[in-house]
């Protein structure tokens, strides 16, 4: 009677370490499909989300071109008003020296 008591607890711990593997085995399996789902669901709005993020890039790209176009354009302007301040500057010193030959 001892050896079959003995048989039914080995049976009966051999089968529950199996069942505990095996379930383990499925949870690890279950879970990796509910991760891949979880990134299957949420690509689309990723690749959107990019999609935006790349538009706005290619925006400022023309924003930063045009200021750049207006920075040149007001450099010229400032260039050009330098000068005439010079010939200004130059104009009104030939006046003060006639004036002070006087």
């Amino acid at each position: 009677m001892e050896q079959e008591t003995i048989r039914i607890l080995i049976s009966a711990i051999g089968g529950a370490v199996i069942t505990g593997v095996f379930g383990v085995w499925l949870q690890r399996l279950k879970n990796q499909g509910s991760n891949e789902n979880v990134y299957a669901d949420h690509t689309r709005e990723l690749f959107d989300r990019l999609d935006q993020i790349t538009q706005e890039r290619d925006d400022l790209k023309v924003q930063v071109i045009k200021l750049q176009d207006q920075v040149s354009k007001q450099n010229n302007t400032i260039d050009a008003l330098n000068k005439q301040v010079g010939v200004l500057n130059s104009k009104f010193d030939k006046f003060n020296e006639l004036e002070e030959e006087k």
